[in-house]
Formats: C-alpha cells, structure tokens, sequence
C-alpha cells in the first residue's frame, strides 16, 4: 500500500509537470517580442496585412492593451485612421478600467500572486508611463487627420496629465516595493543596476520616461491651430526645458514670446540662444503657409533576457530572469526634404523614444528586483517541501518547473519609433511635391502637400525599415 501511494504521487507530481509544461505555449512564458514580429515585418516591407484579423483574440486578453497600442499604429503608418482610432480607443477603455481596480488593491492581488509563483509575465499589462502619454499623442494625431482639431486638442490634454500622473504613480509603485522590501529584509537590487550599467549612456539622455519633448510640441502646434497662443507658449517652454537643443524649437518659442509681449522673457532667450540665420515663421504673409514635418524614425529596441544571480535569504543564491537592452546605439539620423532638387529643410530630433523605454526599465529595476527575490524565495520553500513529501522526484519536478517558468517580461510597444524629429518653415502658398530623402531609406521617396495661404499643413512621414510612409493634413 505504502509502495501504491508513492506511485500515486510520482504520478500525480508527473502529471502536473506536464500540464505546468503544457502552460509554455501560453503568453505567460511566449516571448512577447515573436508575436508582434510579423507586424513590424509587414511595416518594413510594405506587405499589407489585415488588421482586422490580426492580433484579434490577443488584443482581448490580459495584455490587451499592449496588442490594441500595437494594432492601432499600424494602421495609422498604413493611414487606417478609423481602423487605429478605434484600436487606441480601446486600449484606453482598458487603462482606465485598470487604473479604477487598482484603487482597491484586493483587486489586484490575483495576478500578484501568479506572478509570485510563475513570472512576472502572469501580471496583466498596463501600460508604462511613456507608452501612455504617447497613446494620447497618437490619437491625437489621428484627429488632426480628420481635421478634427478640438478632438486633437482634448488628446493633448491628456497625454500632458498623464506625463504628470505616470510620475506620480511611479514614486508609489517605487515607494510600496521599498517598504516591502525591508519588511522582508531584501536587497538585491544593487545587483541588477549593475548589470543595467551598460544602458546608462542611453538613459542619460532622458531625465525621466514619463515627460517627453515630443508630445510637448505637438500639443504647443494643436494649441495655436485652436487660436491658444499662450497654452502653445507654456507647451513649447516645456519642451524646450527637455530638448534645449532644437533650433525649430528655440525659434518658436521666441515667436511666441514676441508676439504674447513678453520681453524680459524674450530677452533672456535671445541671450541664450544664438540662432543660425533662417526664415522665421510669417504668420501673417498672405502668400504663403507653414509647413511642419514629424518624422519618426525606425523602431524601438526590443528587450531581451539576462540571468541574473541574486542572494535569496535561506533559498541560498538563485539565478533570476531579468529584461535588458542590448541594442547598439546608433546617432538620430536626419530626413532631407526638398523641392525641385533645392533643399527646403532638414528635420532635427526632439525626443530620443528608445532613451524613454530604457529609461523606464531602469527606473523600475528595483521594483523588479524585489518581486523576483520575493518569487525566487517563494520557489526555492515549494522545492523543499516536495522533496520532503515526494524525494528526489519532486525536487526533481518542482526544480524542472522552476526552469520553465522562470521567463523574463520582455512585454513593451514595439511598433513606436526610435526617435522623433521635426521640421517647421514656410513655403509659397501651392502645390507640392516633395522629395523625402534618408541615408537608411533606399529609394527617395515623395510627398504631396498643399500649402495654404496663411494656413499650416502637416506632413507626417514614418520610415519603418526601407520604407518611408508619408500623409499631409491642411487647416
């Protein structure tokens, strides 16, 4: 009987092996990267996919957010604008549905606990903080697509609260895994900074992933097409608080303060800046318009998994997945845009987009540090009580189970850019169309604009592997 029952477990802890192995096909150890793959693919090659099928039971899952913020730029570089809006839409349904829960914290203790247990892929996504603000700052565009500039303008509002909020919710998040940590009397995030070294150089050019110079001046832009010359003003100093080095910047900014009469302020800028000879913006020329160009550039690096050895209390030392960025950093590379073979201008960076995903996970190393250690200890009390219930064969099952679910959470946006830049002069009042050459864009590629006598047109242009996508609004 006593040989029976030990049978009976042996089986038991056998078949539940299996059926723990069998979970690997699931998105809580499926590397995130792989999935979304095909879609970056379809964007580099100009292969059309059908976004109404892809990604569908994905983007209703636990990560459904991630997948809808996936979908939905797509089809905006594809110009789906109704197709993307609806995607974003619903990512921020689920956001915000999310961000309610989590003001009762038992809500959340389900997918804590997995996560405890498995790996921190089990925790729901939610969105880091830049993701957000640039979830708001898509839509935002997609509105001024449709000329809708009061929707645009809501969009803005948004992406600057949330900059704010995603701060604040990050010193909580950081504050709660500090306390946590000393109660339990762990430290192991020194460890993990160290191995994040190597991204310090990429980090360092951002002072926080939650605010960024981009969205700052699109804001400013929408701003002074709803006649709000002030708020575009506050928008643009921001930005240029964040991206001091951006001369169409610089000019706007002392544009505006010349023309909202603020000349101690102009004053101090004209002292500060020195600014090459260009044409200023002429807003009041009845013979021609504005242009400004946003081009995003390439695709933000992907994370992968480091094994990390860490001190785990009576578990002994342990070995931990880890995300990291591994990418070699390549410098912001210009797009020339010109008429007629003449030079009409070339773009400048205002936001460094891979610098914030870095950034991000920099600034979460020590929340990711603790729940590790925590799950770590978690594991190593199970594999000792299964030897002592099942011997060796359970240590053997429980050890093998622990190798199989010990995954690092590779999860983030994948399909934004590596970097932003801009471009913003005047042209003659007509039609254009315009070269858009870049070093890493194969065949030059064109753009047809219209320019408005006293107007502003904006030309949206992607490069997404060897391929450049272009589309251009007039108000």
């Amino acid at each position: 009987m006593i040989v029976l029952l030990k049978g009976c477990r042996q089986v038991a802890a056998l078949a539940t092996l299996l059926v723990m192995a069998g979970c690997a096909s699931t998105s809580t150890f499926s590397a995130y990267p792989r999935k979304i793959q095909p879609l970056i693919a379809a964007m580099s090659n100009r292969t059309p996919i059908d976004v109404s099928h892809f990604l569908v039971s994905e983007s209703k899952s636990k990560d459904g957010i991630l997948y809808s913020m996936e979908r939905g730029r797509y089809a905006q570089v594809v110009d789906k604008t109704d197709s993307s809006m609806a995607d974003f839409s619903s990512s921020m349904e689920k956001i915000g549905v999310n961000d309610e829960k989590a003001l009762i914290s038992a809500s959340a203790i389900g997918s804590n606990v997995a996560a405890t247990m498995v790996n921190d892929n089990a925790i729901p996504y939610e969105g880091e903080g830049y993701e957000r603000v640039l979830l708001h700052h898509y839509q935002a565009l997609n509105y001024l697509k449709k000329k809708d500039i009061e929707g645009a303008g809501v969009e803005v509002r948004r992406a600057n609260f949330e900059q704010e909020e995603s701060l604040r919710r990050f010193e909580k998040e950081v504050d709660e895994a500090q306390e946590e940590a000393a109660q339990k009397r762990i430290n192991g995030s020194s460890a993990v900074e160290s191995r994040y070294a190597q991204m310090d150089e990429v980090a360092g050019k951002v002072k926080n992933s939650f605010q960024n110079a981009y969205t700052f001046y699109v804001s400013g832009f929408i701003y002074e097409l709803l006649k709000q010359p002030g708020d575009a003003y506050i928008d643009y100093k921001k930005a240029l608080e964040i991206y001091p080095d951006n001369s169409y910047l610089q000019k706007d900014v002392l544009r505006l303060a010349a023309k909202l009469g603020m000349d101690d302020e102009l004053g101090e800028l004209r002292q500060r800046f020195t600014l090459k000879e260009r044409r200023f913006i002429d807003e009041g020329s009845a013979a021609s318009g504005e242009l400004l160009v946003l081009f995003e550039d390439g695709f933000v690096p992907q994370k992968h998994e480091i094994k990390i050895p860490l001190p785990a209390g009576r578990a002994g030392l342990v070995t931990i997945a880890f995300p990291i960025y591994e990418e070699r950093w390549s410098p912001q590379t210009p797009l020339r845009v010109l008429n007629d073979n003449e030079l009409v201008g070339s773009t400048e960076p205002i936001c460094d987009i891979r610098a914030l995903a870095v950034k991000a996970l920099k600034e979460k190393a020590p929340l990711i540090a603790t729940r590790q250690i925590i799950r770590a200890i978690a594991k190593g009390v199970t594999a000792a009580e299964a030897k002592k219930q099942m011997g060796d064969f359970g240590l053997l099952a429980t050890n093998i189970w622990n190798i199989i679910s010990e995954n690092a959470d590779l999860r983030s946006w994948l399909t934004l850019p590596s970097n932003a830049q801009i471009l913003r002069t005047t042209l003659p009042a007509g039609h254009y169309q315009l070269t858009l050459q870049h070093p890493l864009g194969g065949f030059p590629a064109y753009a047809d604009v219209d320019i408005k006598a006293s107007g502003k047109t904006v030309l949206q242009v992607v490069r997404a592997g060897g391929q450049i996508y272009s589309s251009s609004t007039s108000f």
